[in-house]
């Protein structure tokens, strides 16, 4: 796809939600450098890292930033709730398999070859890995951000199951207030009683732990399109009551007594006025920021936030062992990552996809374009 369909097709797009998903993926980012790399680096550059001087210096500044993948989540059920209505659930399936899969393959691929040149993982391991990322095994990934993509798949197979009674507005808040309240029963239950932590696997392909996000994101745009029904309160609450309890519980997890600066609540709150105000926003950043921008900034988002842990760590380990001091290696890296998430979205997808997409003989439309791209 040329930079001029890109421009046709992002005059279409909620340029609150590219921008607001961009920066999602750099908050990620900040945390994994910022925090994560001196403290929990990935598998594979892991040996690169050890025994250099990894700057943590940022970490109580950077060190929530773990919440901008409960916003992707959100933005995903909105994003849903916006291409699924009116929608058949084989057509939705398809589209979003045309959307989660080429640049899932395409960065899997490079971090796989980087592995192999440059970690000290063994062969069998990286392609195991490797395969497991290509067959979207939501047990383990080539890079640890792939976590997210199982959890992501099965929402949307939750979707396309909803659709096969019907694809009314009506029928996706349903799906969404139900998920809300399944989440919210699954965290309100963890307060008081044993129940299978958030952090295993299988609890988290039910979407118990994380379905409050995609109930919010889908309950956000029933509201903008339906306009106020009394029944929207009451199954906005259980959602955001159970975001509310999993964000605090992943802080407990994840930064401990560890001192923040920024906290996840405040972002996550902050973060939601995107969504809410998201059309009433359009005409005011539409002349602030090309949309083509925008569409291709939100484009570039998914191959970011697959590639930057492992390469990102790959690359900065090595060039701290050239000598070069932390932060400036991080900005070089950075830069590499914005040309590569370039690069799947420009050279990458498009031929990709439609090679998929005569492969499954189905639609050459790609629907909606207000697809998410995975946390």
């Amino acid at each position: 796809m040329h930079l001029a369909a890109m421009a046709r097709r992002g005059s279409h797009n909620l340029i609150a939600l590219d921008l607001l998903r961009f920066g999602c993926a750099l908050i990620v980012l900040a945390f994994h450098w910022g925090h994560g790399f001196a403290y929990r680096p990935p598998p594979g550059g892991r040996a690169l890292l050890e025994g250099m001087t990894v700057d943590a210096g940022w970490s109580p500044w950077v060190n929530s930033g773990w919440i901008g993948v409960e916003l992707f989540f959100v933005v995903s059920g909105f994003v849903i709730a916006w291409s699924a209505e009116a929608s058949g659930a084989g057509s939705f399936a398809a589209r979003r398999v045309l959307r989660l899969v080429p640049a899932a393959w395409l960065c899997a691929t490079v971090t796989a070859v980087a592995i192999l040149l440059f970690s000290d993982l063994s062969a069998d391991t990286a392609v195991a890995l490797w395969l497991g990322s290509m067959l979207f095994w939501p047990m383990f990934g080539i890079d640890p951000s792939y976590w997210t993509l199982a959890i992501e798949l099965n929402f949307y197979l939750l979707i396309a199951a909803s659709l096969l009674g019907g694809s009314t507005l009506s029928r996706i808040e349903r799906v969404g207030a139900l998920l809300g309240l399944a989440s919210a029963v699954y965290w309100v239950a963890s307060c008081f009683a044993d129940v299978p932590p958030a952090t295993d696997r299988l609890v988290q392909l039910t979407l118990l732990p994380h379905g409050c996000f995609f109930a919010l994101g889908i309950l956000i745009r029933t509201r903008r399109r339906l306009g106020w029904r009394p029944l929207w309160l009451v199954h906005l609450m259980p959602a955001l009551i159970a975001a509310l309890i999993e964000i605090e519980a992943h802080r407990t997890v994840v930064n401990g007594n560890d001192p923040a600066h920024v906290s996840p609540l405040i972002v996550f709150a902050v973060c939601l006025l995107p969504i809410v105000f998201a059309e009433r926003l359009q005409p005011l950043l539409g002349r602030l920021v090309s949309p083509s921008v925008s569409a291709t900034v939100g484009l570039m988002t998914y191959p970011l936030y697959l590639l930057h842990q492992e390469l990102g760590a790959i690359w900065i380990g090595g060039m701290l062992h050239m000598g070069a001091p932390y932060w400036p290696a991080a900005a070089v890296a950075f830069s590499v990552m914005l040309v590569l998430s370039w690069t799947v979205v420009r050279f990458g997808e498009p031929p990709l996809r439609t090679v998929l997409r005569k492969l499954g003989r189905g639609d050459s439309s790609e629907g909606n374009p207000l697809i998410k791209i995975a946390p």
